[in-house]
């Protein structure tokens, strides 16, 4: 028994005979997140097993740490009243991702546990598109009245933290429930207890619209450097804050999937997904870039003659191409983080271009340089070397270029900038290395065989 399974033994024990202390002396004593780590290596069926046991208010820290799948799983194995109590004591957000992830059945099963207020929220919350800031948001924010004195907030916000997700700070809200403030905690306990909240809070606030992407959300936090975002309807009416820990989700999901995406490979595609899933994923991809090694290779058969005179071209040109593809693939990276930042402003995209093409232009002469040397040092040609120079330029400007303007096209026709990028400009620069090479090879023929 190694000793991992060692560890978890007493708690696969405690849960099989039911023994509450023991559960409770295995995990409560850890954080929620490792613990959490350790009921993941349980069955499903001991996870619902455990939660029936310690109950759910004791359950729920550790539970909201599981994986989605785990968390699916183990509802189905609870009973009536653990699962509706479960569920009721989720925040408003975390339930209504996990309910979006059930089959429609036991989605009814759940929402007739809930009482009619929660299930509306819930409902309403699981309406918003996909990628909108109401679709993140949680509806557990701590709420003020402007005329209310800093004593009362004080002690309305006692009664309000235990079912709150965050008190740090507070939305003040008028008779519509419009946002016209924010006080923060730290403010409050500075303040005098007789001061009025209107008297002290900050008017001038910063908010998000509910139907708002939520990448655009993600980049004003980070640059107010906000831990919470409240979000407003169409009238101003405060509906939902957005906290630091979602966002954070967010900003590691969208960089896992620009990171696929470079990669030409979708989000689903898994070390554990079944060989059939990742061949299904990821063909599609290659068969296009099969198409366009084809074209780079029809350029090459164009000039099959001049290397057929001159062998040693043959030899030379993936040097050309390789290099190309990597500088592609830097201009590419940089564009990408850029416009997934929001660095790029749509009046400013071609000097963008323009920017990448001279630093390809600068790399192209010094690689180009080095590489024409050693080719001189190897071939003893002078022809060659300088062919070898200025293809190397070309080449490099034509990625600098393209590595910027792919995904600045493919973000204004409303598509991930990330996507079947890398393909595009790969073949693009080994087309246009080889084009550019064997060209060049071409025009001066009879010199570089004269001098070869």
């Amino acid at each position: 028994m190694d000793a991992n399974n060692h560890q978890m033994e007493p708690l696969r024990e405690g849960v099989r005979r039911g023994d509450e202390q023991s559960l409770l002396q295995s995990v409560e004593r850890l954080h929620p997140a490792d613990a959490a780590e350790k009921l993941a290596q349980l069955t499903p069926r001991e996870v619902a097993r455990y939660v029936e046991i310690v109950g759910a208010e004791r359950a729920l820290a550790v539970f909201e740490f599981l994986p989605f799948e785990i968390q699916k799983e183990t509802l189905s194995f609870l009973g009536r009243e653990t699962l509706r109590r479960l569920i009721t004591l989720m925040r408003p957000d975390e339930r209504a991702d996990l309910v979006e992830e059930l089959d429609e059945s036991f989605r009814e099963r759940l929402l007739s546990l809930l009482i009619q207020a929660e299930r509306q929220n819930l409902l309403k919350l699981l309406t918003y598109p996909e990628d909108s800031a109401g679709a993140y948001m949680t509806t557990d924010y701590a709420l003020l009245r402007a005329h209310t004195t800093v004593r009362q907030a004080l002690d309305e916000l006692r009664l309000q933290a235990p079912k709150k997700e965050t008190i740090y700070y507070a939305y003040v809200v008028d008779e519509r429930r419009r946002l016209i403030g924010i006080v923060s905690l730290r403010d409050l306990i500075m303040a005098r207890p007789d001061s009025r909240i209107d008297d002290i809070m900050y008017r001038n606030v910063i908010s998000v619209h509910v139907d708002q992407d939520i990448e655009e959300v993600a980049q004003e936090m980070v640059h107010y450097d906000f831990l919470a975002m409240p979000v407003v309807d169409a009238e101003g009416r405060l509906v939902g804050i957005i906290t630091y820990d979602d966002i954070f989700d967010v900003m590691t999901e969208e960089a896992t999937e620009d990171m696929y995406l470079l990669a030409n490979l979708d989000t689903d595609d898994k070390v554990t997904s079944p060989i059939p899933r990742s061949v299904k994923l990821r063909a599609p991809w290659l068969l296009v870039n099969l198409g366009t090694a084809l074209v780079a290779s029809y350029t090459v058969s164009l000039f099959s003659e001049t290397i057929s005179r001159f062998v040693v071209l043959a030899s030379l040109m993936p040097l050309v191409a390789g290099l190309g593809g990597n500088a592609g693939t830097q201009s590419l990276t940089v564009v990408v983080r850029a416009l997934a930042l929001g660095e790029i402003k749509s009046k400013g995209t071609w000097m963008v271009v323009l920017r990448q093409a001279a630093v390809g232009l600068c790399n192209g002469a010094l690689c180009g340089l080095v590489l024409g040397l050693i080719t001189y040092l190897w071939h003893r040609n002078p022809w060659l070397s300088a062919i070898m120079w200025m293809a190397m330029i070309f080449n490099m400007i034509v990625a600098g270029a393209l590595g910027a303007l792919v995904p600045i096209v493919l973000r204004k026709l409303k598509l991930d900038p990330a996507l079947g990028s890398s393909i595009f400009v790969t073949a693009a620069t080994d087309t246009g290395g080889f084009f550019f090479f064997l060209g060049l090879a071409t025009l001066f023929l009879q010199e570089i065989v004269l001098h070869g």
